[in-house]
C-alpha cells in the first residue's frame, strides 16, 4: 500500500498582506499529479487545512476541488482531520458529500467516520467507531486508521486531571492522549495496515523550552506515548521530521510552503510511505516544487538594492529587506524603494539608534517622550519624526 502523508496547508494564509493562494493552487495540482504518478492508495491530511476558523471562499473552493480530485470518485481513500487552526464543525460540514468521493473529514476528537462511495472499484468503509475506521481499498487491501483530530481539553470535552500543577497537567495530557491513540490503534485487525493520524506537538521535536510553552497554546505529548501503529502521521509543526523517541515510525510531514520568515530554510517535502500489513513502513521524501522561497535580503544602501533588482536578484522570491544604514532614509531614498518593480513583504531600516534598546529596569526613569521614542524604534526600526513625538506628547497631555 502506498500512502501520501501531507499536512498544514493553511489555505487562505497571507504573509504581510501578500496572498499565497496562487502558490497553494500550484501545490494542490502538484499533489494530485504526484498521487497519480506514484500510484498512491491513501492520502492522510493531518490538520491545519485552513489558516483560520473562517477561511476565505477561494480557500474553501480550493480545498473541496482538491479533495474531489484526490478521491478520484472513491477510487482512492482520503482521510482529513482538523488541526488547531480549523473549525471542527465547519470543516466537517461537507461530510455527506465528501464521503461519496472517497474523502472522510473528521473535525472532533471522538468523531465517527460515516458514508462511503458507491459502485465497483471504490473504497469501502467496513467498520467505523469514534476515532477508528477500517477501509477496504479497491485492490482488496485493508487499512485501519486511528484518528485523533486536534485534542485540546476543550475539544475533548473533558478535564484530564484535577490538579493545578503545570508539570502534572503536562504529564496527564501526554498520558491521556497516548492512551486514546493506543486504544484506537488496538482496534486494527491483524490483516490490515495500521495507521494513526493526529495533530499534536511532540516534546522531543520542540527546539527550545520557550517554544514548548507557546506552540499552539497547548501541551505536548512525549514521543514514547505515541502508539505502536505501523506509521503515525502527525501535523502541527512546519518542519518535516521523524519523531526520534517514538515506538514506531512517526513523522511530521511539515508545511508545503514557508509561511513565515523563520521557516525559510525548512526543506519542503512530500512524505510517501510504503507499507503492508504486519510489515515495516518505508519512507520516501520527494521535494515540493511549488511555492516561492522566502528571502531575508541584507543590504547597506538603497543603491545596492536598486542594482540588485535591476540584475534580477531574488526575482522569484518573497523578500524581507533589511537596510543597515547610519541614519534614516531620506524621502528621496524612500521614493526610490517604492518605485522599484518589486514588492517587499517588509522593509526594515536599521540604524544604530533603531537597534538600541532601553533596559527594562531603567524604563520607569525615562520621560514619556523618550519612552515613546524607544517603543517606536523597537516597532518600526527607525527614529520617529519630531512632529510625531510632539503629537504624542500633546495627545498624552490632552491638549489639541
Amino acid at each position: 500500500m502506498r500512502l501520501l502523508h501531507t499536512s498544514d496547508w493553511h489555505l487562505g494564509k497571507t504573509l504581510a498582506g501578500t496572498s499565497r493562494v496562487p502558490e497553494q493552487v500550484a501545490f494542490a495540482d502538484e499533489v494530485v499529479r504526484l498521487c497519480d504518478d506514484e500510484q498512491v492508495d491513501v492520502v492522510l491530511l493531518t490538520g491545519d487545512v485552513f489558516d483560520t476558523y473562517n477561511p476565505p471562499i477561494e480557500a474553501e473552493e480550493l480545498f473541496f476541488d482538491t479533495m474531489a480530485r484526490l478521491g478520484n470518485g472513491g477510487r482512492r481513500a482520503v482521510v482529513v482531520i482538523a488541526g488547531n487552526h480549523d473549525s471542527p464543525d465547519r470543516i466537517g460540514a461537507s461530510v455527506p458529500l465528501a464521503a461519496s468521493h472517497g474523502v472522510w473529514i473528521l473535525g472532533h476528537p471522538d468523531e465517527t467516520a460515516r458514508g462511503m462511495p458507491r459502485g465497483e472499484g471504490r473504497v469501502v468503509l467496513e467498520r467505523a467507531a469514534p476515532g477508528s475506521m477500517l477501509l477496504r481499498l479497491p485492490n482488496a487491501e485493508r487499512v485501519h486508521v486511528a484518528t485523533l483530530p486536534y485534542p485540546s481539553e476543550a475539544r475533548l470535552r473533558r478535564a484530564l486531571t484535577d490538579g493545578i500543577d503545570e508539570r502534572e497537567l503536562q504529564q496527564a495530557y501526554s498520558r491521556a492522549v497516548g492512551a486514546l491513540l493506543a486504544e484506537r490503534v488496538a482496534a486494527a485487525p491483524s490483516d490490515a495496515v495500521s495507521l494513526a493520524a493526529s495533530h499534536l506537538a511532540i516534546r522531543s521535536c520542540m527546539p527550545s523550552e520557550s517554544e514548548r510553552a507557546l506552540v499552539g497554546g497547548a501541551y505536548q505529548v512525549d514521543g514514547p506515548h505515541l502508539p505502536t501503529a505501523q506509521y503515525t502521521a502527525l501535523g502541527h509543526l512546519h518542519a518535516p521530521q521523524d519523531i526520534p523517541d517514538a515506538p514506531c515510525l512517526a513523522r511530521y510531514a511539515g508545511a508545503p510552503l514557508a509561511f513565515r520568515m523563520s521557516e525559510r530554510h525548512h526543506r519542503r517535502t512530500h512524505s510517501i510511505v510504503t507499507v503492508e500489513a504486519g510489515g515495516e513502513a518505508h519512507l520516501e521524501e520527494i521535494d515540493v516544487g511549488a511555492g516561492r522561497s522566502l528571502v531575508l535580503w541584507e543590504a547597506t544602501s538603497v543603491g545596492e538594492v536598486v542594482r540588485g533588482v535591476e540584475e534580477g536578484l531574488h526575482a522569484e522570491s518573497l523578500i524581507e529587506l533589511h537596510l543597515h544604514v547610519d541614519q534614516r532614509l531620506t524621502h528621496a531614498e524612500m521614493a526610490q524603494l517604492h518605485k522599484l518593480p518589486r514588492t517587499f513583504l517588509r522593509v526594515r531600516v536599521l540604524t544604530p539608534a533603531s537597534q538600541s534598546e532601553v533596559p527594562a529596569a531603567g524604563r520607569h526613569r525615562l520621560p514619556p517622550d523618550e519612552l515613546f521614542r524607544a517603543f517606536y524604534r523597537t516597532q518600526v526600526d527607525a527614529e520617529p519624526e519630531d512632529a510625531l513625538v510632539q503629537l504624542f506628547t500633546e495627545l498624552l497631555a490632552g491638549t489639541p
